[in-house]
């Protein structure tokens, strides 16, 4: 039996822990909740002590499985953001905000689709490339755009989108002044996966010697290492013909390319009461 003094000591010692828990209550809430996460443990322990080790291996590989799916899906959504940012796209620039129901855009939306469908065909048999013209506020941006758009959500393709005389303002006016930078931007416009060029010949009848050399030879160094392009123009091919010269539209020609007819007034929005 203990003695008293060994009953008060024990009584005191209860009553002074009691108190101080009283007085202070986030000491409370915090032995509350450490008791509760022990409870769950032993919980855990007791249920998966019951489990074969078949069970238990089957039990840990799934955890694990569901782990690296949530990795890969994180990796996947960072590199999309990471590719669309680095091809300068627009957000407007999808299929869900063009007028599927416009007949004109038909057989547009229908060839970017295929276009899609087929670019892993394309890669491995010397590239594409689509011909996009049409006038000024038909949809060719736009269309060019929700392609590159879907490549990068679907196949995490590397895409560029410029203007042509973004391009050449870099290359041939000294816009990118350091010469491995030149050479660097260079590198990218032929290895990309999707090089689409935006309003070539726009306002000239006829591109500098230069600048048709340099984008023909672009053309065919695309073509031989099987990159595809899209072209986008206000020129109709007999008029791009004459803006481009022979070398560089033979060039175009190499690739076999699919032609897309953007016809009717601009589609964006007008300017008060003014339709035009």
């Amino acid at each position: 039996m203990k003695n008293e003094y060994e009953r008060t000591t024990n009584s005191a010692g209860q009553d002074t822990e009691a108190g101080r828990q009283e007085r202070d209550p986030q000491l409370n809430q915090q032995m509350n909740a450490l008791m509760q996460r022990i409870q769950r443990l032993r919980r855990n322990a007791s249920s998966q002590h019951d489990l074969s080790y078949d069970e238990l291996r089957k039990l840990y590989e799934a955890q694990a499985n569901r782990d690296v799916q949530q990795q890969q899906q994180l990796a996947r959504q960072q590199r999309i953001a990471r590719l669309i940012a680095q091809a300068d796209l627009s957000p407007d620039w999808l299929f869900s905000r063009m007028d599927h129901q416009d007949p004109a855009l038909e057989y547009a939306i229908q060839t970017a689709h295929s276009f899609i469908s087929g670019f892993e065909h394309w890669a491995a048999h010397g590239g594409s490339c689509v011909l996009i013209y049409g006038g000024y506020g038909t949809g060719k941006s736009t269309l060019a755009g929700a392609i590159a758009h879907e490549l990068i959500a679907q196949h995490q393709k590397s895409v560029i989108f410029q203007q042509w005389s973004s391009i050449v303002d870099r290359l041939f006016f000294g816009v990118i002044e350091d010469q491995e930078e030149r050479n660097r931007y260079r590198r990218a416009l032929e290895e990309v996966d999707l090089l689409i060029i935006d309003e070539i010949g726009s306002n000239r009848t006829k591109l500098l010697e230069s600048q048709s050399s340099f984008l023909g030879h672009l053309l065919r160094r695309r073509k031989n290492l099987s990159r595809s392009v899209i072209l986008i123009t206000n020129h109709a091919p007999a008029s791009l013909h004459q803006a481009l010269g022979d070398f560089c539209f033979e060039a175009i020609k190499a690739f076999n390319p699919v032609d897309i007819h953007l016809s009717g007034p601009s589609r964006r929005p007008h300017i008060g009461n003014y339709p035009g």
